[in-house]
């Protein structure tokens, strides 16, 4: 049995967003043949995964505070007891291995600053060459499609043989086809003729931010032009800075953080995802059409993601109500 340090910005325990989705199911397939030591932010639940053993080492949650003294302080016994194979979750922490002189797979969820780069972040050059130092510190890569090899290639100039992908996986335990539709239709008082349309995401990051935005300016007022029945549900943790108290329509509902978003997803008619920005395969549309449910999406949306019968991707808006 191999014995792995995996570290991460995240507490997937449980997972609440796609990136813990990811963290959480490749550390139990770790844990299925090794043991693995998890680094990662206090927390308050016991991890009672087989062969995890979580170690809280950062004093607060913080993504990117990169620089830990207790991360260091945890981990560094860790090394100099016996040989772990360090697994490193984002690059945010890659600056405390750095000064331990310990070298790791990096494990880039996206292409981070391409990421910020597309929201519009000024600091972004600054997240750039960090990232590029970060990669090549590390003795290999893995991350989400063919797309993301690419443009680390092609930016940080790394070796192709340095790169490994390992697609977002999902949860299949819990999205599959399943009928929630007069559970979850009654729960929203909807209407026989309404048309269930369903937007999900953490809603204080910014590229969902602007999705909300798109729906509210772009989507909603040319809905409503078609003169149809529908309703459009929101559901995710955060207030989208503010977004939800200032705007109100009869047919928006936001929903909050709900614990059972498989639900929603099977409930649906269709799951939108009008996103300009961010980077990385969106979990959202993999764990939607393992539901075996209609996605339409930009292309910055569906980036990454292999052509889907069920994904329709269209970066027009009159066309993406159209589809709708």
């Amino acid at each position: 049995m191999k014995k792995y340090i995996i570290v991460s910005p995240f507490n997937p325990f449980p997972p609440r967003n796609g990136g813990e989705r990811r963290i959480y199911l490749l550390t139990k397939k770790h844990a299925t043949r090794n043991r693995v030591f998890f680094f990662g932010p206090k927390h308050s639940d016991k991890v009672k995964e087989r062969n995890i053993h979580y170690i809280k080492s950062f004093q607060d949650k913080k993504i990117y505070r990169g620089l830990s003294q207790s991360l260091i302080r945890s981990i560094a016994p860790y090394l100099k007891k016996e040989h772990l194979e360090i697994c490193l979750e984002f690059p945010w922490q890659a600056i405390n291995l750095m000064l331990l002189g310990k070298r790791y797979i990096l494990d880039e969820h996206n292409v981070e600053f391409l990421r910020f780069k597309r929201m519009g972040y000024w600091f972004w050059p600054g997240i750039y060459i960090y990232e590029f130092l970060s990669c090549h510190f590390a003795k290999n890569i893995t991350c989400v499609s063919e797309i993301d090899k690419n443009y680390l290639i092609k930016y940080f100039g790394l070796n192709s043989n340095k790169i490994k992908i390992i697609e977002n996986p999902v949860d299949r335990e819990v999205f599959y086809p399943k009928d929630t539709k007069n559970l979850i239709r009654k729960k929203l008082q909807l209407k026989q003729k309404d048309k269930f349309i369903l937007f999900f995401g953490q809603l204080n990051y910014k590229p969902n931010i602007e999705a909300l935005e798109i729906i509210k300016n772009e989507i909603i007022p040319r809905l409503d032009s078609y003169k149809k029945q529908y309703k459009i549900a929101v559901c995710g943790a955060g207030n989208g800075k503010g977004f939800l108290k200032e705007f109100k329509h009869k047919n928006i509902i936001f929903k909050g953080f709900v614990n059972k978003i498989q639900d929603y997803i099977n409930a649906s008619d269709v799951v939108i995802v009008p996103l300009k920005s961010g980077s990385g395969t969106r979990i959202k549309i993999l764990e939607a059409l393992a539901c075996k449910k209609r996605v339409i999406s930009t292309s910055i949306g569906a980036e990454g993601i292999k052509p889907n019968k069920l994904l329709e991707v269209e970066d027009d808006w009159n066309k993406f109500v159209e589809k709708i």
